[in-house]
Order: structure tokens, then C-alpha cells, then sequence
């Protein structure tokens, strides 16, 4: 069988949207599935290797979708952070620890691109 292979995501990209949004590494860290000492090994190799860029790109996505919906980065950290009625309550950044809460967050920020409340 062979396999689908996608571009690695760099550790300077995932740097800057650290910086970008506003997050701790900490955030970072648990948004990827890992823990912050191995985040912190993983931002001293060029790149992230197949699995965690996976998870990055899909991240970007996210940001992506949220900054459309949201108008700017600024707008969307505070989204991110900050505890949701559409989401039962959840921080979306705490969420987005897992693939299913990534998954609900970007289809929340899609209703909300699209105007749908409720």
C-alpha cells in the first residue's frame, strides 16, 4: 500500500502562529498532542515529520477559517480563548487538543462564516 505523503510543516511556522495568535507554548503544544518538553525538541529540528505537520496543516485550516469568519487574528485569539455558548460552554483552544474538539471548532467557525446562529 502506498501512502499519501505531505509536505512537512517547518518549526519556524509553527513559532509564528505562537506568536501570531497570541498562545504559550503550552497551548501549543497541547493543541499538537504533545507535551511542552517534547514540543520543545520538536522546535529545535528544522521540521515537524509526517505525523505532527498533519496536525499542524489541519490546525492552519482552523486559523484560516476562523480569521475569514472572525475578521483578524486578534478577533480570533480571544474566540479561541474564551469560553463558547455554541460550543456547551468549552474553551475552543482547549478543544482543539484532540481531533474530534478540532473538528467541532472548525465546523462552528464555518456556521459562523456563514451566519448560521443556532
Amino acid at each position: 500500500m502506498k501512502f499519501y505523503k505531505i509536505k512537512e510543516a517547518k518549526s519556524d511556522e509553527v513559532k509564528e502562529a505562537v506568536a501570531a495568535y497570541g498562545f504559550t507554548k503550552d497551548d501549543m503544544a497541547g493543541i499538537l498532542g504533545v507535551s511542552e518538553k517534547t514540543y520543545y525538541n520538536m522546535m529545535q529540528k528544522p521540521t515537524l515529520g509526517q505525523e505532527k505537520s498533519d496536525r499542524f496543516h489541519f490546525i492552519q485550516q482552523i486559523f484560516e477559517s476562523g480569521e475569514e469568519a472572525l475578521g483578524s487574528k486578534n478577533s480570533l485569539s480571544n474566540w479561541l480563548k474564551t469560553p463558547q455558548p455554541m460550543l456547551d460552554g468549552y474553551v475552543p483552544l482547549d478543544m482543539m487538543r484532540t481531533i474530534t474538539g478540532s473538528n467541532r471548532v472548525l465546523q462552528i467557525l464555518g456556521r459562523i462564516k456563514h451566519g448560521i446562529t443556532a
